[in-house]
């Protein structure tokens, strides 16, 4: 698998990602069927997948993508020691929809919880501010 360099941190990921989303939304597959997914990707050489916090049906669903994701991980039976999981926030889901939440303390306390669904054993790779809100700076 051809690989890049993240940035300019040093940290090389396979140039092809797999992304979350769809295993997390409304008609997502059984569990099963997504781990059986991010192994078969991490079979084939993928380490870097992507995910956020507002992967999920609704707000009540909140983080589903991110233990997902961190399920499969700790049942691989391969090393993931390379594996890169970038997630996001600042988007919420009422009732399914897509809204974006800006408010920097709701921003800390999704980046504490993001934590907590990766499985709060070491520091959440990489964190994007998923859909900047207008009602706050970036500041």
């Amino acid at each position: 698998m051809e690989t890049k360099q993240l940035g300019k941190t040093g940290i090389f990921v396979s140039a092809i990602g797999l992304g979350g989303m769809p295993m997390s939304i409304s008609n997502r597959p059984p569990e099963s069927e997504s781990i059986q997914v991010i192994h078969r990707a991490l079979d084939l050489g993928i380490t870097f997948i992507d995910t956020a916090d507002s992967y999920c049906k609704d707000e009540s669903d909140k983080h589903h993508n991110e233990r997902l994701i961190h399920k499969a991980l700790t049942s691989y039976k391969g090393d993931v020691s390379q594996v890169i999981v970038a997630t996001k926030g600042g988007l919420m889901r009422p009732d399914g929809n897509w809204t974006s939440n800006g408010n920097p303390e709701h921003l800390r306390q999704t980046i504490r919880d993001s934590f907590e669904a990766l499985g709060g054993a070491k520091p959440i790779d990489v964190w994007q501010y998923h859909s900047p809100d207008t009602n706050y700076t970036i500041e």
